[in-house]
């Protein structure tokens, strides 16, 4: 049994507590609550002891003072705009979206700022992040100024505040004090939460139709099938009632914005043609390496990939065919999987590269010896990657090349062979050993920790997702 460390994780109850805090309808009903409070701390100021105690009203309701009515139409909206006055000291705030062929001066200049203040202005930001190369479509200005009533002057405003805001979490500002433009940065902590989507493959759906329509974000379901990809054909192991499950990170800034996806922390498929399910854990091992593993310690990663390009059709098998061109039947020594001509090839796992060019009816050509038992073989390639040539280093999913026709080819697609001692074999059904496997210490470790990723999953079950987040899988 394990205890779930509730009190012990309080920094990070804090984080979530902090996040609910700052998100906007929170703020509107600690807004409208403050200015409730001051509207009657104004009004009990004003009316005095003309308000009679509670105890001492009669039964019928009293017509409203002279002098109270007096206070309510003219006095209050005074003291309400001299304490809002006094507050913001009369400054406005403008929020620029960056576009293309905007620049900081154009910006500012646009509200009247006089160009020595932009010129020191530039010169105080530069040093942290350089104004010249704002980002179009992605930053964001916030500015706020003095206005200055001056019509004869084309100078119209007094820049006091500057905010470059460069991400969710990070941005660089700007104040201008006695001494000149004082600049800082500003690096907000993100915070997580988990999410728990699971469902079933229908019939004349794929498996990215299906967790898409769940609502699991594309790039989730890119990594889905980056860590099943040593063990399932996505091509042809997937049917009609086959499940899946996933728990994933969303991540927040401190402000509660959203920034996007974490990392898969956990992924269940169940394949009905196999009658098994796969089940993979996420965990960082004593090197700091964070891997994939299954139910009992053992790596998902192998030292090849089955199929190179996620999710690419088969479109002739290993073994004896008809050639397409030339006729007759011989042996075809490799799996072809059909995808538009330009995709990227990624390496089916680590080593050196020791072929490459044009070979025959293969056309562009290229062969990794990834050890002393396998190698792979890619062809038909429209063309090779940059930088890559015989005698390179490649790592499992570097993009060596890209699909095409070339050679013997009647279409677009990637002719995949694995050789293993000299000899062609079946990429679909060998069976490749696994790699970065964990030591007998770290087994001990890492049940632990798949321990607490099952309990996180259940909880999720439940719609506890900020009690998930709780549990602290580091410990």
């Amino acid at each position: 049994m394990y205890n779930i460390p509730i009190m012990t994780n309080f920094k990070n109850a804090h984080k979530n507590i902090k996040k609910y805090i700052k998100k906007p309808h929170f703020q509107v009903f600690a807004l409208s609550f403050s200015l409730c409070m001051i509207f009657f701390f104004i009004i009990s100021k004003q009316s005095g002891s003309n308000i009679a105690p509670v105890a001492e009203l009669d039964s019928e309701v009293a017509p409203i003072d002279n002098n109270i009515r007096n206070t309510l139409s003219n006095n209050i909206p005074q003291k309400i705009n001299s304490f809002f006055g006094d507050m913001f000291s009369g400054l406005k705030e403008y929020s620029f979206e960056v576009k293309k062929g905007d620049s900081l001066a154009s910006i500012l200049s646009s509200l009247g700022i006089c160009y020595s203040e932009i010129l020191e202005v530039s010169k105080a930001i530069d040093p942290i992040s350089s104004t010249s190369e704002l980002k179009p479509d992605n930053d964001k200005l916030i500015v706020r100024v003095k206005p200055i009533d001056n019509q004869d002057s084309k100078i119209k405003a007094e820049l006091k505040v500057l905010e470059i805001v460069k991400s969710p979490i990070y941005r660089v500002k700007a104040e201008k004090t006695t001494d000149g433009f004082r600049t800082m940065e500003e690096k907000s902590d993100i915070t997580s939460e988990l999410v728990r989507k699971e469902g079933d493959v229908p019939k004349g759906v794929g498996l990215i139709e299906a967790a898409l329509a769940q609502g699991v974000p594309y790039n989730i379901i890119d990594k889905f099938y980056e860590i099943f990809s040593f063990d399932v054909d996505f091509e042809r192991d997937i049917y009609p009632g086959d499940k899946f499950q996933i728990m994933y990170e969303n991540l927040y800034s401190d402000d509660g914005d959203y920034i996007g996806n974490g990392d898969v922390v956990f992924a269940s498929l169940y394949l009905n043609s196999r009658q098994q399910e796969f089940k993979l854990y996420r965990y960082e091992n004593e090197k700091g390496i964070v891997a994939y593993y299954d139910e009992t310690g053992k790596s998902a990663s192998k030292t090849l990939k089955k199929s190179p390009i996620n999710g690419a059709r088969i479109s002739s098998k290993y073994g004896k065919r008809k050639h397409p061109i030339l006729g007759y039947s011989r042996a075809h020594q490799g799996i072809d999987f059909a995808a538009p001509s330009g995709t990227p090839i990624p390496a089916a796992g680590s080593g050196k590269v020791v072929f490459k060019g044009w070979k025959n009816g293969y056309g562009n050509y290229i062969k990794i010896k990834h050890n002393g038992t396998y190698s792979t073989a890619y062809a038909h390639m429209k063309g090779f990657k940059s930088g890559i040539k015989v005698g390179s280093q490649v790592n499992q999913g570097q993009i060596i090349g890209y699909v095409g026709s070339t050679g013997l080819s009647t279409g677009p697609h990637l002719h995949y062979e694995i050789i293993k001692d000299g000899k062609h074999v079946n990429p679909l059904t060998i069976k490749l050993p696994s790699i970065q496997n964990l030591s007998s210490q770290e087994i001990v470790k890492f049940n632990t920790n798949k321990d607490k990723i099952n309990i996180q999953f259940a909880v999720l079950d439940k719609n506890f997702s900020q009690f998930a987040s709780l549990i602290d899988i580091n410990k």
